[in-house]
């Protein structure tokens, strides 16, 4: 599912267009993490639309970016000319033993089909000591975009649709649980920071839009709701806009927790 989702051009630019904002602020923290500047060689797994990449680039970094989806490798290559990126498998890449200086993921790992072992191929390619980075949203529970969403599938909802069995999205976002996963793959020093990230949204409705549009497993479950589920879940979410939003202008910022997870290679 998430590599035939992510290989349609129109979901991989809603999701570059719809969280152009909360991607950008955490690259930057991902970008600190790994201490990005010229004589760093960096490996921006999962890549996606190349707003890592940029950050890294523009610190003097030497940036390759990876992921398996081609339309987001063509929107990567178009905003980051500096920086080399291939399409390939984050589960088995063909980077030689200890080929980088460090390791950032911006929203990947949750993408990943077994969460320990890209970790441990991540730990391969970099060099001893080496620093690793990457991000996750906070989901069900958190007050902010993905809880709402969470709260109003689970209230709004046929029950009866249920998605194949995946990777839980947002489980290291936990502490305890990030930790136990990033030391068994062959890391140390674990950190995690909180980032209190925003989308930008042009209207209250907008909102249900970006998931429904700019989301792989997300987008499956809305669009297999009847109708008047859906209009539920849209009528929702647009509520919690407009009530726990902030308005700016004609349109709204909504909360987008997220944590950045720092690490270092044994």
């Amino acid at each position: 599912m998430e590599r035939d989702g992510w290989s349609d051009p129109s979901i991989a630019k809603g999701y570059a267009d719809g969280f152009e904002m909360a991607t950008q602020l955490v690259a930057e923290k991902l970008a600190d993490a790994v201490g990005a500047n010229p004589n760093v060689e960096v490996l921006d797994l999962c890549t996606g639309h190349g707003v890592v990449a940029k950050e890294l680039v523009t610190r003097g970094a030497k940036v390759t970016g990876l992921d398996f989806s081609k339309p987001m490798i063509l929107l990567a290559k178009s905003a980051v000319p500096k920086a080399i990126f291939v399409q390939g498998d984050a589960m088995a890449m063909e980077f030689a033993d200890e080929s980088f200086d460090a390791v950032t993921i911006g929203f990947g790992v949750p993408h990943f089909p077994d969460t320990r072992r890209g970790l441990i191929e991540a730990a391969r390619v970099l060099k001893t000591g080496g620093k690793l980075a990457f991000s996750i949203w906070h989901g069900q529970g958190s007050n902010g975009s993905f809880g709402w969403l969470f709260d109003a599938v689970g209230r709004l909802a046929d029950p009866s649709i249920t998605l194949p069995a995946g990777p839980d999205a947002h489980e290291l976002a936990d502490f305890v649980t990030a930790k136990s996963i990033v030391q068994d793959a062959g890391f140390t020093d674990v950190k995690l920071k909180e980032i209190a990230s925003e989308l930008s949204l042009k209207n209250p409705e907008a909102l249900f839009d970006l998931f429904d549009g700019g989301a792989v497993r997300t987008a499956s479950l809305l669009s297999r709701q009847p109708d008047s589920r859906r209009e539920a879940i849209r009528r929702d979410l647009a509520m919690r806009t407009k009530r726990d939003g902030t308005k700016k202008g004609q349109g709204y910022f909504v909360p987008a927790p997220s944590v950045v997870i720092s690490a270092v290679r044994i």
